[in-house]
């Protein structure tokens, strides 16, 4: 029977290999080196082997593969090089871990081109692979929209897939391709307000900071915000990038100007903010918009925004990637066990949201951090800038007196 499966498997990546060759531009390098895509702390990658090239990023586990082991080929598109890749990873890999089949990763890079787009479709759909996993908004709609219903199933994980893939208010199992299921990288932009109004009372004006190329960040996370001030009648400025080469200067042209206007509204800054979307371009830049916001408070969705030190956000509200990356790392497991079909899978939702509190910048600018903050954050960094809280766990710090 594995004679039959192997030799089954190995006809499979013969004929997806050459409906890979046989699209055009199929022989061609990738633009971006993806082997400068993976950095992974010591114990993600604990068990794996990690092989990156030009073209493609191979994970698989280090040990050798077991005859009466079953291997399933997982296939992964994404679009960009961001910082999210690898917490996405750092979550899901240690869950594949020692498994009784082994788990076998290939990544490419979805480009833009039709010719990429085309290569991609026949490499899903060559029947090498066991799943697909899209990596992002852009990855997610390309698979939603060009390989819905195939018998392949795919794990999407992008932001607020119900929204921004159109899916009717309350309708969703009916609208989702029998093939897909669904994580959430973010969550709904009125919780996400609420905590925002906790901390500091009604709002007067808040800056948006966002790329304009990330077409779901626009389309989710900036026009809900322009919907959320119009509601709720505070000033709402957006700063957006055009992607990251060119996103420092921008800032630094914009972030005076933008933090002038505030306080020309708001002179104390006590009911102001700059808020950081989900936007690598933007979150990457972090370190210079809090040296450039005046001492207005900075927060923002990406838990990896709060930092150990004094270039971080003051908090963060938002689904932590690491724990997406584990729901869907569930997600693939549930499918490739045939326990539950890919659609009848729930919307995978962070509930409820994790906060990172960052004490040393609230005190800094004179925030007052409400208790019950205190009780729902994973992450806790201290009045010196270092972190005592970690997924919910003490954390020994580098003054601690035990050590």
């Amino acid at each position: 029977m594995c004679e039959e499966l192997s030799r089954a498997r190995g006809v499979r990546w013969l004929l997806g290999l050459l409906l890979l060759l046989a699209v055009p531009g199929a022989g061609h390098a990738q633009t971006e080196d993806l082997s400068t895509w993976i950095s992974l702390p010591a114990e993600a990658r604990r068990g794996w082997k990690v092989e990156a090239s030009a073209e493609r990023i191979r994970i698989s586990p280090d040990s050798p593969a077991d005859s009466a082991t079953q291997t399933r080929e997982v296939l992964v598109l994404l679009t960009v090089a961001q910082s999210s890749l690898n917490w996405i990873l750092e979550g899901m890999l240690p869950v594949f871990r020692d498994r009784h089949f082994r788990v076998e990763l290939t990544l490419y890079k979805l480009d833009k081109s039709h010719e990429e787009h085309e290569r991609m479709l026949a490499l899903a759909d060559s029947g090498q692979f066991d799943l697909i996993i899209a990596m992002g908004s852009d990855a997610t709609r390309f698979l939603y929209n060009r390989f819905g219903n195939q018998p392949t199933p795919v794990v999407a994980l992008s932001k607020d897939p119900e929204l921004w893939l159109g899916f009717e208010e309350g309708a969703s199992q009916q609208a989702r391709p029998a093939n897909m299921a669904f994580v959430s990288l973010s969550i709904s932009p009125d919780v996400q307000l609420h905590y925002l109004q906790e901390l500091l009372g009604p709002l007067k004006v808040m800056t948006v900071v966002y790329d304009r190329l990330n077409q779901s960040t626009v389309e989710v996370e900036a026009e809900a915000m322009r919907r959320l001030a119009a509601r709720d009648g505070f000033l709402l400025l957006e700063l957006a990038v055009d992607g990251k080469p060119t996103a420092g200067k921008i800032l630094a042209e914009q972030m005076p100007r933008m933090a002038r206007a505030m306080r020309q509204i708001d002179p104390g800054a006590r009911h102001s903010l700059f808020w950081l979307t989900t936007s690598s371009a933007a979150y990457d830049e972090l370190e210079h918009i809090d040296r450039l916001s005046d001492n207005i408070p900075v927060l923002g969705s990406v838990r990896e925004v709060v930092r150990e030190g004094d270039a971080s956000a003051v908090m963060s509200i938002g689904v932590p990637f690491k724990s997406a990356g584990q729901l869907s790392a569930l997600y693939v497991l549930d499918i490739l066990n045939a326990r539950l079909p890919a659609s009848r899978l729930p919307m995978g939702v962070i509930s409820p949201p994790d906060l990172a509190i960052h004490f040393r910048r609230a005190r800094q600018l004179d925030l007052k951090i409400p208790f019950q903050f205190l009780e729902l954050a994973s992450s806790v960094y201290d009045s010196h800038g270092e972190l005592v809280r970690q997924e919910g766990q003490a954390v020994q710090t580098h003054s601690d007196p035990r050590r």
